[in-house]
């Protein structure tokens, strides 16, 4: 059995390894290095066999309580009984202040103390004793001490270690099959966990298919709806209910750690740094499809990281939501390279590339085309979504009635085809029919960009072509551009396939237990205002839009303010623009802070008259040096007022984001948005 990566779990301190090893019988046991994963001991000596500890980490903690934090390792208890943080400055400063004035008092007052005493009756050590604790008893109510003392304790109180609790019973996890009486499907189950054939997409894919035959059967009130389930585990085990692809696991290395029962994968760490909001400081930092559901933008340069920081990360995130039957995605890679074989080979379920010329019969029928009005329930949805990815975006910005004619025209062309030959054009078909009869030059002039071999055999001539329709399935799509040969072209394919997403999304016959995520890189060249659209509508039908771009400026003008709103979650990336900083600086708003500010200056005093220095908190120094009849008095003022000031400012944004971390602010369907977190990518 080929040993896979699997669902690390929390170090847990090493296990005490029994000093007479030959006496333990060969098999699988925990890893002597502390790791959370299993080990082969053959008998006599470890092997370098290991896998995963999947049951330990089904049985282990998890608290969801806040967008961006990795939930798997977290308990409700995690945070109780830890010390406490600092104090706050100003305490101690009354602390400091009462300690100096103590002894100056003390010496200060002792005589008028002593006589005072003295003439209630008092005298000797007991006066002394009297004397220091009224002294003590003021200075230490003005100063706090109590307060600090308490402090001081909790936080440094030596603690003593708690008796080790037993492990916790951990529950069956195929209860439902032997309550339904199906003891030989739990116990086909058990062994292939037992054996580590079990990965965890095959244990939450069919965890989730059984909990579901479940609850139908107790609706139902027996254990019919079971029984078909439980003959397939009975036959295939762990491989019940596959994906269509019959992977079990990523083709290929996970990047980050996913905990695929909450649906999470773990980026980096957020920063322990006062800006950060303290529920995060120090905290594993995590996506899931519940924040992707208010869609996200990421921006940075090139090389700053967010290809391999952030893109691949959600690809994996929803390709292996895919194989648990939970998610769809379909990636746009402009450059054809980004995603393409090479970096994730056999990733894709549906891989679409416009670069790769098709020669041979063989090659043709493996690869797949493109439907033209794929999503398309009607000719006037087809024209309409056809004319928005033709027609340039800023058109309808800036010359209305060309735009109008040239939708007319091409629904025109469309409908009276429709309504002749009960289908809808080819791409061929289609363009000699606008030529031939549409009057409109600018319709006419951007259909020709789509006249090239590669992309009417794109669209024409394979036997196999993707209808975004398919999405409402798990499915992993790959749509690779020929931006090299036909940047225009490429273009026009993006915002075709980008406008068929949106309009899948938001059918009303669209499956919305299927989570549908849509990556586009290097999206500014891509977005009109369908796609803006689109940003509104997919968070109330279970999708999202990731869009990525190297700057805001890539946006179309008219555009950028409305897919800088309509995104819900924000990233942006060391080395950003600063037009791009002022937007994020803006967006994220200010806060009220203290600013303290400190004067110095002087007065002279005359015999005649006294000019004092404005007021504030006085603070002598000496200070007095006499020269005739003249006094110089030296002070300090300290003023403490509140100031709004940026959360995080536009200079601040460029000159204080490291390169290898990212400043990432989240936001859920329900309203719940995060503050700013500055996150370690490479931690």
């Amino acid at each position: 059995m080929a040993v896979q990566d699997g669902p690390p779990v929390q170090p847990v301190p090493p296990p005490t390894v029994p000093a007479q090893r030959s006496g333990m019988r060969e098999g699988w046991y925990p890893c002597p290095s502390g790791s959370a994963r299993l080990r082969y001991w053959n008998g006599s000596a470890w092997t370098e066999k290991t896998r995963p500890d999947l049951l330990g980490w089904v049985h282990g903690p998890r608290l969801m309580d806040l967008p961006g934090v990795f939930a798997y390792g977290r308990s409700e208890t995690d945070d109780l009984g830890g010390r406490l943080g600092p104090l706050d400055p100003s305490l101690w400063r009354r602390v400091r202040n009462a300690m100096i004035a103590l002894p100056v008092l003390y010496l200060a007052l002792l005589l008028p103390a002593g006589l005072a005493l003295s003439s209630i009756g008092l005298s000797g050590g007991f006066e002394q004793l009297i004397y220091l604790a009224i002294l003590v008893l003021i200075c230490g109510s003005y100063g706090k001490w109590h307060i600090a003392l308490r402090h001081l304790w909790e936080r440094y109180k030596p603690e003593a270690k708690p008796a080790p609790a037993p492990p916790p019973v951990r529950p069956d996890l195929w209860a439902d099959l032997r309550a339904a009486g199906y003891d030989r499907a739990a116990s086909r189950l058990d062994e292939e966990l037992a054996s580590g054939e079990l990965t965890d997409v095959d244990y939450v894919r069919v965890a989730r298919v059984v909990q579901q035959s479940a609850r139908a059967a107790r609706a139902q009130g027996g254990v019919e709806p079971l029984r078909p389930v439980a003959e397939q585990i009975e036959e295939l085990g762990g491989a019940a209910f596959v994906h269509g692809s019959h992977q079990r696991d990523l083709p290929v290395p996970r990047l980050v750690q996913h905990d695929l029962i909450t649906g999470q994968a773990r980026l980096g760490v957020a920063v322990d740094t006062p800006r950060n909001p303290a529920t995060h400081q120090r905290r594993w930092f995590a996506l899931d499809t519940e924040v992707l559901r208010t869609s996200m933008l990421v921006v940075g340069p090139p090389g700053s990281g967010k290809t391999r920081s952030f893109a691949r990360p959600i690809i994996e995130m929803l390709g292996l939501q895919t194989l648990v039957g939970l998610a769809s995605v379909v990636v746009i890679d402009p450059t054809g390279s980004t995603f393409g074989p090479e970096v994730l080979p056999g990733f894709f379920d549906i891989d679409i590339d416009a670069t790769r010329p098709v020669g041979a019969a063989a090659d043709r029928v493996q690869s797949w085309g493109f439907d033209l009005f794929g999503g398309a329930s009607t000719p006037d949805e087809a024209a309409d979504r056809l004319a928005g990815a033709v027609l340039p975006p800023e058109t309808a910005h800036r010359d209305p009635a060309a735009d109008s004619a040239a939708r007319n025209a091409l629904y025109s062309v469309i409908s009276t085809f429709y309504e002749r030959e009960n289908r809808y054009p080819t791409l061929r078909e289609l363009i000699d029919a606008v030529l031939r009869d549409s009057p409109v030059t600018l319709l006419n002039e951007r259909l020709r960009l789509l006249d090239r071999p590669a992309l009417v055999d794109l669209f024409d001539g394979r036997p196999r072509r993707f209808s975004m329709r398919e999405i409402n399935k798990p499915t992993r799509v790959r749509i690779a551009l020929p931006e090299g040969s036909s940047p225009q072209a490429a273009r026009i394919l993006a915002r075709l396939a980008i406008a068929q997403f949106v309009q899948v999304v938001a059918a009303p016959d669209a499956d919305r237990t299927v989570f549908k995520g849509l990556l586009v890189d290097e999206a500014g060249r891509f977005v009109d205002e369908y796609v803006v659209q689109g940003l509104q509508r997919a968070r109330a039908a279970n999708a999202g839009i990731v869009l990525l771009t190297q700057s805001m400026g890539q946006f179309p003008e008219h555009l950028r303010s409305a897919v800088f709103t309509g995104t819900g979650c924000k990233a942006v990336f060391a080395g950003v623009e600063p037009q791009d900083a002022r937007y994020f600086a803006e967006y994220w708003g200010t806060q009220w802070q203290a600013e303290t500010t400190v004067t110095t200056g002087s007065s002279t005093s005359t015999g005649t008259g006294h000019s004092a220095t404005p007021g504030g908190k006085k603070e002598k120094s000496v200070i007095t040096a006499i020269t005739g009849s003249s006094t110089v008095e030296y002070q300090r003022s300290i003023a403490t007022r509140a100031v709004e000031r940026p959360v995080w400012s536009p200079s601040e944004i460029i000159n204080d984001v490291p390169t290898g971390r990212a400043l990432v602010s989240l936001a859920t369907p329900d309203g719940i948005r995060t503050p700013p977190v500055l996150v370690n990518l490479r931690a």
